[in-house]
């Protein structure tokens, strides 16, 4: 591997903790260098980094990923090939810690599993590859063979191409994904090839989907009527069903009414569940207008924000949201909200749902605060990774 040099506030960053460098942070012009070449990064003669670099990213994004320190004596054996291996093995093994993970779960987290731009999920009959970093992509073919052999079933890529422009990352003719089979929390799911979105299957709230299951289980009054808003292929509403509810509406404005179908039969739900193709704002409003309250709303949208600079808009979408969400839950009821969007934290969302509830004149109460499943590993709350919000309030 080459040697790189860092400047000085390239040396600060990684000192604390900040691992992605922009091309500023170098001492030398970085041109020179394959995209997604492997190299050392060299705080001192005996403090060694193992990071890639891509000189074809813009500069407002990260062109160098340092990836492991490195002992000076061990140099001469380190391999990237070994390095993704045993990194892939490792985090696969992490997940079989789990119950109910070893089949069905995220076996690879980019950052957080020590390699950037490599997503993995795996199903009951396939694993779903996504690569979105030049040096990862340059290991293509090593990180599908190893995934087929430690889990025993075909990898198939899907990659995102909007990832993958940042880096000016090649498009390849993209692979056959077969209708994918997914069991996640004792329930069954089957998902049409042609309606797959990111990876397949949001696995990312898994806990809080159990987590539902159980508070419902525990609600002395039991609840029969629930909406299940932004729906997809019905995972939340599945778990309520599960719980006990007798009626649930699904609500998506994509085409996933063959999914809905199919996870009512799957789990002996038939005749207990109804798809509504819609836009939800629209939806709620009608049903407001017809004074149909639901005993049960979960609401989980799509990511409202794709960059920083779009948090206000994020912000003013789920105000909205949230305050349709209270004016149809009925007296005693409970709303669940939950979020994938990375640029509004923890307290932001909150604060957001409060606000919606006092111009509602809703009273609410949290019951469960949840983060995501543990195949996505973070380290502390603050972590950047940890994106997955979700808050249980009954409402009076």
């Amino acid at each position: 591997m080459r040697s790189i040099s860092l400047s000085k506030s390239g040396i600060n960053k990684i000192r604390s903790r900040q691992f992605e460098l922009k091309a500023s942070d170098l001492e030398d012009p970085i041109k020179s260098l394959a995209p997604g070449e492997w190299c050392l990064a060299n705080l001192s003669p005996s403090e060694l980094w193992v990071c890639f670099v891509n000189p074809l990213v813009q500069e407002k994004y990260a062109a160098i990923q340092i990836i492991t320190s490195l002992k000076l004596e061990d140099v001469n054996n380190f391999s990237p090939e070994l390095f993704i291996t045993q990194k892939i093995t490792e985090a696969f093994q992490k997940r079989l810690c789990f119950l109910g993970y070893e089949k069905n779960s995220r076996v690879f987290y980019g950052w957080s599993d020590g390699l950037p731009g490599l997503i993995i999920d795996q199903f009951e009959n396939a694993s779903i590859i996504q690569i979105n970093t030049a040096g990862i992509d340059r290991y293509r073919n090593l990180i599908k063979q190893v995934m087929e052999r430690i889990t025993n079933k075909r990898s198939y890529f899907l990659d995102n191409k909007k990832y993958r422009e940042k880096e000016s990352l090649p498009s390849y003719e993209s692979d056959i994904v077969p209708d994918l089979i997914v069991v996640e929390n004792h329930l069954n799911y089957k998902l049409r090839s042609e309606i797959i979105q990111k990876v397949g299957f949001y696995f990312d709230h898994r806990e809080n989907r159990h987590q539902l299951i159980n508070f419902l289980s525990r609600i002395s009054k039991g609840y029969k009527k629930g909406l299940d808003l932004f729906s997809y292929v019905g995972a939340w509403g599945v778990c309520a069903l599960k719980a006990g509810l007798s009626e649930m509406h699904f609500v998506d404005q994509g085409d996933f009414g063959v999914e809905i179908i199919e996870a009512l039969r799957l789990n002996n739900f038939e005749g207990r569940g109804t798809y509504h193709r819609a836009d939800v704002f629209k939806f709620l409003d009608e049903e407001f207008k017809k004074g149909n309250p639901y005993e049960l709303v979960l609401c989980d949208p799509p990511a409202f924000a794709k960059s920083v600079l779009q948090k206000s808009q994020a912000l003013e979408g789920y105000s909205k949201l949230h305050r349709k969400v209270f004016k149809l839950v009925a007296n005693g009821g409970l709303a669940c909200f939950s979020s994938c969007t990375h640029y509004v934290s923890h307290e932001e969302f909150q604060r957001n749902i409060i606000d919606a509830s006092q111009k509602e004149k809703r009273k609410i109460q949290l019951v469960y605060a949840g983060i995501q499943g543990f195949d996505h590993p973070i380290n502390i709350q603050e972590d950047r990774s940890n994106y997955i919000k979700s808050y249980f309030y009954l409402v009076e």
